[in-house]
C-alpha cells in the first residue's frame, strides 16, 4: 500500500529531472536534418569515397530515351491490360478508357518534364527532385519505395514471360518443375523466371549502349508485330461486335471510368526517362521531349490495338491472360497467332528491361548521397554502369520471381510511383508561383530551418537552405555610391550590363540560365532583341504576346494580376494549395468509397467539393508566376498539376489492402536503415555544403563606382587623375596612362550612295589624349551595330 505513492513520487521526480530544453533542442536539430535539401549545382563535383570510376557514361540521345519510355510501358498495356479491361470493365469502350488514362498520365508527365528541365544533370528521378525541393527524409521515402516498385515490376514481368513460355509448350515446363521440386503456396518454384532475371541483369551490367541496343531491337520487333496486327486484323474485323453484345458501352460510362483507373497503370513507367539525367547527351532538352513523345506513341499503340481487339473478338469472349495472342486463334489463324506471340515475348521482355533499368540508378543516387551503403555507388570502369547496384537489384528480383506468384506481385500496385507523381506535381504547382525560392523548404521560417547550438543560440552558418554567399562590407572610411537595378519587373529597362548577380534580379537562382531570360521579357525600350528583319521582329512580337497571355491560365481574363511574383503572392498560393489538398482528399474519398452512382448525398457532396476546388484554382490562377524562362514549362497552371494530383490520390485510395501492408512493412525497414545509417552518413552531414561566393561582376563602363572585391584592400592615399579608378588592382582597365581620357562620339556624314538621298549615315569618332606627348588624336570608324535605331541586334560589348 505504501509502494504505490512512493512510485508515483519517483516518477514525478524523474519527469522533473528531464532536461526539456535539451530535448526540444535535439528534436529541433533532428527536424532540421530531415528537411535539409541538396544543391543540384554541387552534384557534378561531388565524389564518393569508393575507389572506382564515379561518373556514369553520357551517351543517350533523345531517340534512346524515347525508346526506353515506350518499351517500359507498351508491352504490358498491349498484351495484358487491354484484354482485361475490355472483358471486365468497359467492353469496346476500352479505347475511351485508354484515352482518359492517357490524359491523366500526360498531366503527370508534363510535370515530370518540367522538373527534368529544372534539375537536368541528375539521376534518381523523383528521388533527386524530392531531395532538391522538399528535403532529405521525404526524398528517402520516395526513393526507398521506388526501388521496391521497380523490384516488383521486374519480378512480375519475369513471371509473365515464364508463363508465356509455359503456355507455348502447353504447360510442360510447370509440370516438370512441379514433379521435381514440389510446390510453394500451390505452385512450383519458377526457375525460368529466375533465369530470365539473371540474364537481364547480365545485359544491364554489360553497358548502357549495349543494353540500349538490346532494348531498341526488342522495340523494333514489337513495333513490327503491332503493324502486322493492324494490317492483318483489317481482314478479320467485324463491326457487328460494336453494335451487338449490348452495344459499344455495355457497362456504361461508369465502366469506362473504372477501366481508365486500371489503364492508368499501363502508362506508369515513363519516369524511367527521368532517371537518365547523367547519361543523356542533352538532358535539358531530351528528357521533356522524350517523355511527351513516348506517351504519344504509347497512347497510339494502346488505342489502336484495343480497337482491333474488340472488332475481331466479342468483348465477353476476350481472353484476359493473352488477349492479342488468342485473338487470331479465335478466327482460326494459327500463323498469325505465333507471330503475335513473338511480339508478346518481345513486349514483355522490353517491359521487364524498363522496370530493371532505372532500379540500379535510383540505388546509385541514394548511395552517392550517403543515405544507403556507399559501396552501392560503385561504377564499373569498363561499362560505365552502376555495376554493384545492378547485380544486387537483379539478384533480389530473381529470388522474388522464383518464390512469389504472379497474382500476388500484380496486386502490389505502384504506391511509391503514385506518391512520386503526386509530389512532383505539387512541387511544380507551388514553385512556379514563388518569386525567388529554389525549393519548398526555403518557404519555412528561418527559425525552423536553423539548427540550435548546445548553448541555445541559432547558428546562421548551419542554416538548412542554400546561401547565396557572403556580402562584401566596405570600411566606414570608404564611401561608395552603388547603383543596382534588378530585373524583377518586365517593364524595367534600367538593368545594367554586367549587373548579373544571382542574388538580385533572378527569379530562380540555379534553375534557369540567365541568358534565356530575355526570351520572356522580349525587347524593352533601349534594349536589344534577337530579330534581324521586320518579318522576324513581327513574328517575335506575336510570340511574346502569346507567351505573355498563356503563362497564366486563364491568361485572357482581364482580372489576372500581370505583375511580378512577390513573397505575399507566393504565400497566398501555398495557403490555397493546402486548403485545396484537403478538399481533394475528401473528394477522392467520396469517389473511391462513397458509391457516387448510387448515393445522391455522395453525388451532391462531390459536386460541391468540385465547385470549391475550381474556385480555389481560379483564385490561384490570378496570381503572377515566376517569370524565369525554362526550356519546357508545364502548360495551363494551376489546372494541369491539380488534375494529376486528384487522379494520383484517387488511385492510391483504390489500392488493395495487401499493397498498404507491404508499404508499411517496407517503410519500417526503410526507417531503420535511415535513422541507423542514412542520417549519420549523408553527404550533407559528413560534408556540409559551403556557401558559394558570388562571382564578382565584370567592370561596368557605365558605372565606375562599383564595389571592389572583398579580397582587395580599399584604395588609400591620393591618386593621379590619369590612373583610372584602380578598383580592380592590376586588372584595372582604366589604369593605362595612354588612355588618360577617352571620348567616343557619333557625327553625321552625308551619304553619297547613288539613288539614296534624304538621309545621312553616321561615323564613330574616337578622341584620345596621350599624356606622354600631350596631344589629342581623333580616329574615325564605321558606326557600331548598336547605333542603328531601325535594326536590332544582340548585345555589343565595348
Amino acid at each position: 500500500m505504501i509502494d504505490g505513492p512512493n512510485e508515483g513520487i519517483a516518477d514525478m521526480q524523474r519527469l522533473r529531472d528531464v532536461d526539456w530544453a535539451a530535448l526540444r533542442r535535439d528534436g529541433h536539430n533532428i527536424f532540421t536534418k530531415l528537411i535539409r535539401t541538396r544543391d543540384p549545382r554541387s552534384g557534378d563535383g561531388e565524389e564518393v569515397t569508393v575507389p572506382t570510376r564515379q561518373r556514369l557514361s553520357r551517351c543517350l540521345t533523345t531517340l534512346d530515351l524515347t525508346s526506353l519510355g515506350v518499351g517500359s510501358c507498351v508491352g504490358t498495356g498491349m498484351y495484358l491490360v487491354a484484354g482485361m479491361v475490355a472483358r471486365k470493365f468497359a467492353g469496346p469502350g476500352v479505347a475511351l478508357s485508354f484515352i482518359i488514362a492517357a490524359l491523366a498520365s500526360i498531366f503527370s508527365g508534363s510535370c515530370y518534364a518540367e522538373f527534368g528541365v529544372r534539375v537536368p544533370n541528375t539521376t534518381g528521378s523523383a528521388y533527386t527532385y524530392s531531395y532538391v525541393t522538399v528535403g532529405e527524409f521525404i526524398a528517402f521515402v520516395i526513393g526507398w519505395n521506388m526501388v521496391l516498385e521497380y523490384l516488383i515490376g521486374t519480378s512480375a514481368c519475369a513471371r509473365a514471360l515464364s508463363a508465356c513460355f509455359d503456355s507455348l509448350f502447353d504447360g510442360a515446363i510447370s509440370k516438370y518443375f512441379s514433379e521435381k521440386f514440389g510446390t510453394i503456396y500451390g505452385k512450383p518454384p519458377d526457375f525460368v523466371a529466375f533465369g530470365i532475371s539473371i540474364m537481364m541483369t547480365m545485359v544491364l551490367v554489360a553497358g548502357v549502349k549495349k543494353s540500349l541496343f538490346f532494348n531498341n531491337l526488342l522495340n523494333a520487333i514489337n513495333l513490327s508485330v503491332w503493324v502486322f496486327i493492324m494490317a492483318a486484323g483489317v481482314f478479320y474485323a467485324d463491326t457487328s461486335n460494336w453494335t451487338q453484345h449490348n452495344g459499344f458501352l455495355p457497362f456504361g460510362w461508369s465502366g469506362v471510368f473504372s477501366g481508365a483507373a486500371t489503364c492508368f497503370y499501363a502508362f506508369i513507367g515513363f519516369d524511367i526517362i527521368a532517371t537518365t539525367g547523367l547519361e543523356a547527351n542533352n538532358p535539358k532538352r531530351s528528357i521533356p521531349l522524350a517523355i511527351v513523345l513516348s506517351l504519344g506513341i504509347i497512347l497510339l499503340a494502346y488505342v489502336s490495338s484495343s480497337i482491333m481487339l474488340t472488332l475481331i473478338v466479342p468483348y465477353n469472349e476476350v481472353n484476359t491472360d493473352s488477349a492479342l495472342v488468342q485473338m487470331f486463334a479465335y478466327v482460326n489463324a494459327p500463323t498469325c497467332k505465333y507471330i503475335v506471340a513473338l511480339g508478346a515475348l518481345s513486349g514483355l521482355t522490353v517491359s521487364m528491361f524498363g522496370s530493371m533499368f532505372p532500379m540500379p540508378r535510383v540505388v546509385y543516387a541514394m548511395a552517392q548521397d550517403g543515405l544507403i551503403f556507399r559501396q552501392l555507388a560503385t561504377v564499373s570502369e569498363t561499362s560505365g554502369t552502376p555495376a554493384l547496384a545492378t547485380i544486387s537489384g537483379g539478384t533480389a528480383a530473381s529470388i522474388v520471381s522464383l518464390l512469389i506468384q504472379l497474382e500476388v506481385l500484380v496486386e502490389m500496385m505502384s504506391i511509391g510511383t503514385l506518391l512520386a507523381y503526386t509530389l512532383v506535381s505539387t512541387c511544380v504547382l507551388v514553385l512556379r508561383y514563388q518569386p525567388h525560392s529554389d525549393n519548398l523548404i526555403e518557404l519555412l521560417p528561418q527559425s525552423l530551418r536553423t539548427p540550435v547550438d548546445p548553448e541555445g543560440t541559432a547558428s546562421a552558418q548551419r542554416e538548412t537552405s542554400f546561401a547565396h554567399g557572403p556580402t562584401h562590407i566596405m570600411p566606414a572610411s570608404q564611401r561608395v555610391m552603388v547603383r543596382r537595378v534588378t530585373r524583377s519587373s518586365p517593364d524595367s529597362d534600367d538593368t545594367l550590363p554586367g549587373d548579373d548577380s544571382e542574388e538580385y534580379g533572378r527569379d530562380d537562382a540555379f534553375l534557369v540560365n540567365s541568358n534565356t531570360e530575355n526570351k520572356f521579357y522580349g525587347a524593352v525600350p533601349g534594349g536589344c532583341s534577337t530579330g534581324t528583319s521586320r518579318c522576324a521582329r513581327f513574328f517575335d512580337a506575336i510570340y511574346r504576346k502569346l507567351h505573355a497571355m498563356s503563362y497564366l491560365c486563364p491568361g485572357l481574363l482581364p482580372w489576372v494580376d500581370c505583375g511580378p511574383a512577390t513573397e505575399n503572392s507566393g504565400l497566398y498560393v501555398i495557403k490555397a494549395v493546402g486548403v485545396m489538398y484537403v478538399l481533394i482528399i475528401i473528394f477522392d474519398i467520396f469517389a473511391a468509397y462513397g458509391s457516387p452512382g448510387e448515393s445522391t448525398f455522395t453525388t451532391v457532396m462531390m459536386v460541391i467539393l468540385l465547385i470549391a476546388i475550381f474556385g480555389i484554382l481560379l483564385a490561384i490562377s490570378r496570381k503572377p508566376q515566376n517569370r524565369a524562362t525554362l526550356v519546357y514549362a508545364t502548360p495551363c497552371l494551376p489546372f494541369v498539376p491539380t488534375i494529376a494530383i486528384m487522379v494520383n490520390i484517387y488511385l492510391i485510395l483504390n489500392l488493395s489492402i495487401l499493397t498498404l501492408i507491404r508499404f508499411t512493412v517496407w517503410m519500417i525497414i526503410g526507417l531503420i536503415v535511415y535513422f541507423k545509417y542514412g542520417i549519420k552518413n549523408s553527404n550533407l552531414e559528413t560534408n556540409p555544403p559551403v556557401p558559394r561566393a558570388p562571382t564578382p561582376p565584370p567592370p561596368n563602363p557605365l558605372d565606375r563606382t562599383t564595389i571592389p572585391p572583398a579580397t582587395q584592400p580599399p584604395p588609400t592615399g591620393d591618386r593621379n587623375i590619369f590612373e583610372g579608378d584602380g578598383l580592380y588592382g592590376s586588372h584595372d582597365q582604366y589604369s593605362d596612362p595612354l588612355l588618360a581620357w577617352h571620348v567616343a562620339d557619333l557625327e553625321p556624314v552625308q551619304s553619297t550612295s547613288r539613288g539614296y538621298t534624304g538621309s545621312s549615315s553616321y561615323m564613330q569618332v574616337e578622341t584620345r589624349y596621350n599624356e606622354r606627348t600631350n596631344r589629342t588624336t581623333s580616329h574615325t570608324s564605321s558606326r557600331p551595330p548598336w547605333a542603328y535605331p531601325d535594326v536590332t541586334y544582340d548585345s555589343w560589348d565595348n
